[in-house]
Formats: C-alpha cells, sequence, structure tokens
C-alpha cells in the first residue's frame, strides 16, 4: 500500500452495525429449526461425590420427553475442552490433560453435569430433571490450592498426587540466580494473589445441534475457533471433520471465554440420541457457574537491583488453581511464566509453576491469557522496589525495559519492534507525573503508573495461520470469505477496510461472508491479540492476487501495461492520464460475460503464517487517585493510557479496545 490511503486509517463504524441495533441480527439462541427440541442438563448439588445410581426411567416416560442421557449413554471417551490446545504442536508438553467426559459417574464441583434431557418445550424438561433420581456417595472436597496439596487429602483426579496437575519450569532461563543475587545491592521479595473472574459477556452460552439425512451433523455455536471446534468433536464423537458442519451466528461477546467446548457436547449427545435438532442454552447461574473463568494465581517473586537500579535476578514461582479440570491451566500457566519475565532486561532469571486441582468451578481463558494476572503482580514489586531504591518508578522501569535486538515475548527471537519507552514518555508528561499533588484535609491524591507487554498472536509457540478468499462480482463489489468470529471487537470491519483498500473499492462494496467451516478456508480462530495481524495479511495476499488480475484484463482494454494503471475509487486507470481508464466493475463483468474463451471470475485467495518474529504490544497506563482516608473512597480522576499498536486501521476501533 501507499502512503495516501483511502480506507486504512479512517474512523468507519462496524458493517453490522445496523443489524445488531435493529435486533435482526441472529444469535445462536435466535436460530430455530422446525421441531427443535430444548435442552437441560441436571447438575450436582455437590462439590466432590461419586455416582452410585441414576434412575431416569420416570423421567423417560414424561410426555413430551424424546431424549434422556447420563455417563452411560454418551461416548466413554476422556477429552480436554479447550479447542486452543489443537493449535499446539505437543499439548503434553504443558500437560494438557484429558481429564473430562461429557457425563461422568464423579462430580467435583458444584454444578458440574449429571444427566441431561431433551423435551419438546423448557418446561417440560425442567418437570424431567426433576424427575432423575440420583444417589451420591459425597467425597471429601477441597476449596483452595493450599489445602488441595497437602498429602493426605483426597485426589480430585486418580493420576493427580497431592491434586497437583502438572509441575512446569520456565523454559527460556538465563544465566544463574545465586550469582544474580550475589551481585545485587537490593533485593525485594513479595507474594501476590489474583481471583477468579468471570467473563460475564452479554450472551449466555447455547448450541444448536442438528444432524441432517445424511447424517451429517450441523453445529451453530458462539465458539472462537469453529475449525479446531469441529476437530475436537469429529475426535469426540468418532466423525470425519467432513461431516460436520460449524456454523457461526454473532457473538454476544467473550473476552476469551469461548476458546472452548461448552454446552457443544452435551448438546450433540442429545441430538445424536433423540434423532431432531436440540437447543441448549445457558441459564445466567450456569454461565457463572459452569463456564470458565479467569485463573486465580498465587505468584512469589523475586528481584535483585543494583544501587543505580539495574536488574541483576528474577525468580518466580506460581501456583495456578485449575478448578475440577484441567482445560487451558498448562497454557494460561505458560504464558504467564513467559509475560513475567517478558517486559524487563536481566540476566539471570528463572521461574516455576504448579497447576492445581480443587472442587471449584473450571479455570480457563479469559482476556489476556495469564499474562493480565503475571503483569499484575510485577508491576507491583517494581513500585516496591522503587521506593526501597529511592528511585522515580518511572525511571526505574525506563532503565530496565527491553528494546529492539533483545529477547522478545517469546525469548528465542529477538524483538523486532519496541515503543514501550515512549509510551512511558508521553504518559508520564500527559498525566503530569513530576508535578506534586495538592492534599486537602482528609483527601489525598496521587499517582499510580503500570506497563504491559503482549503478544501479538502466537508464532512460534503455536499453529499460527489464517486464510482469505475474495471474488469480484459483476457490480464490481467483492464477497470476502473469511473465519474470524467478531466477538465485538470490529474485526470483520477492518478486514473489509483492508480489501477495499488493496483493491481500491469503498468500504460499502466489501461484503462479508462470515465463519461457516463448509464455506471458509481453515483458521486457528479469535484470540491472542491475532487478527488484524495474520488474517488481515491473508486478506491483503488475496485482495493482491485479484487485483492483479483486474490490472492484467484492465491493461488489454486500455491498451498498456498493468505496472502502468492504478485503482482507485472503483476505476483503474493510467497513472499519467488519470482520465484514460474504466471501472473495476466493467472489468469484471466482461472478465465473466466474455466470449473470447478466456472467461474467469476475477478471485483471490491466500495463506498468512507469520515469521516466528512476535513483536509484542506495549502499553503504559498512568492514573491519578483520589482516596478519602477517612471512608475509604477511591475515586479515579484522571486516567491515560498510551498503546504501541503499530498502524491503525480503523482508529475509532483502537480507542474502543484500549476504553474497554
Amino acid at each position: 500500500m501507499g502512503q495516501e490511503l483511502s480506507v486504512v486509517g479512517k474512523r468507519i463504524p462496524p458493517p453490522d452495525r445496523a443489524e445488531k441495533a435493529s435486533g435482526a441480527a441472529l444469535f445462536t439462541g435466535d436460530i430455530k429449526l422446525a421441531g427443535t427440541l430444548t435442552g437441560k442438563v441436571l447438575r450436582s448439588p455437590h462439590a466432590h461425590a461419586r455416582i452410585i445410581r441414576i434412575d431416569t426411567s420416570v423421567a423417560e416416560k414424561l410426555s413430551g420427553v424424546e431424549a434422556v442421557i447420563t455417563g452411560e449413554n454418551v461416548p466413554i471417551k476422556a477429552f480436554n475442552q479447550s479447542c486452543l490446545r489443537l493449535a499446539l504442536r505437543s499439548p503434553k508438553s504443558l500437560g494438557e490433560m484429558e481429564d473430562q467426559f461429557i457425563l461422568d459417574n464423579r462430580v467435583r464441583f458444584v454444578g458440574d453435569g449429571v444427566a441431561a434431557v431433551a423435551a419438546v418445550d423448557e418446561n417440560t424438561a425442567e418437570v424431567a430433571l426433576g424427575l432423575v433420581g440420583v444417589e451420591y456417595e459425597l467425597l471429601p472436597a477441597v476449596f483452595d490450592t493450599i489445602e488441595a496439596v497437602k498429602p493426605g487429602t483426597t485426589r480430585i483426579h486418580e493420576y493427580a498426587e497431592n491434586n497437583i496437575a502438572w509441575h512446569s519450569v520456565y523454559p527460556f532461563a538465563t544465566g544463574d540466580l545465586e550469582t544474580g543475587f550475589g551481585e545485587a545491592d537490593f533485593i525485594v521479595e513479595d507474594t501476590f494473589y489474583t481471583s477468579k473472574q468471570k467473563h460475564a459477556q452479554l450472551e449466555l452460552d447455547a448450541c444448536l445441534a442438528s444432524f441432517d439425512i445424511d447424517g451429517r451433523l450441523h453445529v451453530w455455536s458462539p465458539c472462537q475457533h469453529p475449525h479446531l471446534a469441529r476437530r475436537s468433536v469429529a475426535e469426540l464423537f468418532d466423525l470425519p471433520e467432513g461431516m460436520i458442519r460449524w456454523h457461526t451466528p454473532y457473538q454476544g461477546g467473550s473476552f476469551g471465554g469461548r476458546i472452548n467446548l461448552n454446552a457443544e457436547p452435551i448438546c450433540i449427545a442429545l441430538a445424536k440420541k433423540a434423532g431432531k435438532p436440540v437447543k441448549l442454552e445457558y441459564t445466567r447461574e450456569e454461565d457463572f457457574t459452569v463456564h470458565e473463568s479467569r485463573q486465580p494465581y498465587t505468584y512469589w517473586l523475586k528481584m535483585g537491583f543494583k544501587k543505580d537500579g539495574t536488574l541483576t535476578a528474577i525468580q518466580a514461582r506460581l501456583t495456578a488453581d485449575a478448578g475440577a479440570y484441567y482445560t487451558h491451566s498448562g497454557s494460561v500457566s505458560g504464558v504467564s511464566l513467559i509475560s513475567l519475565m517478558a517486559l524487563y532486561r536481566c540476566p539471570n532469571k528463572a521461574g516455576e509453576a504448579d497447576i492445581v486441582y480443587t472442587n471449584t468451578p473450571i479455570s480457563g481463558g479469559m482476556r489476556g491469557y495469564g499474562s493480565t494476572q503475571a503483569n499484575f503482580a510485577m508491576e507491583q514489586l517494581m513500585d516496591v522496589a522503587a521506593e526501597n531504591l529511592g528511585m522515580d518508578r518511572a525511571e526505574l522501569r525506563l532503565k530496565n525495559f527491553k528494546t529492539v535486538g533483545d529477547p522478545g515475548w517469546l525469548p528465542i527471537y529477538p524483538m523486532q519492534s519496541c515503543a514501550v519507552d515512549e509510551c512511558v514518555r508521553i504518559g508520564a508528561k500527559r498525566i503530569g507525573w513530576t508535578k506534586k499533588k495538592r492534599n486537602r484535609g482528609t483527601k489525598r491524591r496521587g499517582l499510580g503508573m503500570s506497563c504491559v507487554t503482549a503478544s501479538s498472536g502466537t508464532a512460534g509457540a503455536a499453529l499460527e495461520h489464517s486464510n482469505a478468499f475474495l471474488k469480484l462480482n459483476e457490480d464490481g463489489s467483492i464477497n470476502l470469505v473469511v473465519s474470524p468470529v467478531e466477538n465485538g471487537a470490529g474485526i470483520l470491519g477492518v478486514l473489509a477496510q483492508i480489501a477495499a483498500e488493496e483493491l481500491g473499492l469503498r468500504i460499502e462494496d466489501v461484503h462479508i461472508v462470515r465463519a461457516d467451516t463448509d464455506v471458509s478456508h481453515f483458521d486457528i480462530g479469535t484470540h491472542a491479540n491475532r487478527s488484524t495481524y495474520v488474517i488481515g495479511n491473508a486478506v491483503l495476499g488475496a485482495a493482491r492476487e485479484a487485483k492483479w488480475q483486474v490490472l492484467e484484463r484492465a491493461a488489454k482494454v486500455l491498451q498498456t501495461t498493468p505496472d502502468k494503471l492504478e485503482v482507485k475509487g472503483g476505476r483503474v486507470f493510467v497513472t499519467k492520464s488519470p482520465r484514460d481508464g474504466v471501472s473495476v466493475a466493467e472489468v469484471a463483468k466482461e472478465a465473466i460475460y466474455n466470449f473470447r474463451r478466456n472467461s474467469l471470475q476475477i478471485s483471490g485467495r491466500s495463506t498468512y503464517e507469520p515469521p516466528p518474529v512476535i513483536s509484542p504490544t506495549h502499553l503504559a497506563t498512568f492514573v491519578e487517585v483520589e482516596v478519602d482516608t477517612e471512608t475509604g473512597q477511591v475515586r479515579v480522576l484522571r486516567m491515560v493510557h498510551v498503546a504501541d499498536i503499530g498502524r491503525a486501521i480503523n482508529p475509532m476501533n483502537v480507542e474502543g479496545q484500549i476504553e474497554g
């Protein structure tokens, strides 16, 4: 692209705004098929128990009940509900255990599935659940990682001694800790705790599953990884992947909560048993109880500094509360360890992590995917270090930041770009960092800051490629077929801007065909700040391929060569003689309705796999607060965010993401 851009960089509202604002947008819960049954799940009232007996006979006889399932009549195959693990070269290297069953004879947290029914309506399904008789043998339960690891504590999963599911070490340790701390003039250490946090997305989790007359499974769900989800379900139900079509309707938010299977396995099992379409929708209570939450962590950090503030050593130990099942715990903890070491230059680093089972709701992936918790702990200890050293907190950070050429977020690859120091300097100036605050009576004012680094995709660490396809219609518009799931961040509009810019079209000329595994090419999915970078480059490649075809055919009409032409405003014209041109629509139509035996529909497709050099995103945040020392009330007076984002394809989207 040249520097004079027509579409990219402009504040363009998202293309789905009218559908969402008018209520016309269809979410999974809005999809209706003839004869669809309502699914409901009977959930355990106990945190830990063995199921001795289930009697479904009365429920099965209830008028309107079409199917009842328990652990005895669903696939008895262990799985992991994380879809993202399929993008890892070796999931077991992160301890990614397959420790779940669709329905099991043992429950491990309050809300764990016991049985499920499909009935003609919600009321009948609810009544049927009440008719299922269950006899439990109660087992001792543990609710925190301290109790869970004590010798003799009941094992939540038999393989996990002391309930430790996995012990891992930071794979990129450098130097020697003893040497590093020996060289330090000051050593700071502390323990930090982060809590569970629920995504609380507006749309409750849902799934609609149906087997067609040919035995092909159709699934509608808001999963962020339709292609990976299709593979997960294929393995779980012993189906060829081509026998599954995954439809992705509009998604009502995710915050990382839909990078795994949620309602899908039970819903599919019900549809298979009933022989009819089944829709399973969570209640808000189920969403909080059953849906994954952010991982709670305990961090112990120790850091050594010289008198001038130079870091000499970083040591970390973290304990992750996985909850009842493993899901994403290994990869989230791996990201957390990497993030602890990613921002600051230090010659001596080492860390380790324990992932522990408890009888609590499942922990998994949430926005930041482990880096959020790590940055919280690291930035607090940096403030403690600055106070002990008598240094300005911003200056201590500036002294130790990594820069271009240093080991990157994934340390085996050097950093290609970094402007975190500039972020800090701009933010400090905007907030008035060096100005003293006036305090009156019981109200005290102060300034705080923190810095963040996060990956842009997972190249080098996991499978990381995307595909895009587009075709040029007779009227000069294009159909862009891509597979990211629009979770509210505006990615579909961004991809439309990229395609429109490269092909010289208006944004209105781009019609997007959203995620559908029968139509879209393979894509890893929407996560890890990857979509604009990776999928955007795939779209750019497809648009360039189509553009070259446009130029070649227009060149014949204009009796020149493609290198002497430009495309802009829907026209192809001679660069040195802009009046000599033809519309893109005319070129497209002539290519299709062509009687000279060289007909085609102009199209382009591209696969983009980024190089294994992750250029991370950096952010510095400054906040001015007022604290009433009598009441404890805290007021945020001002907040300044400075982000190193590269080119803003749509500044409005970028601002929304930073503010969010």
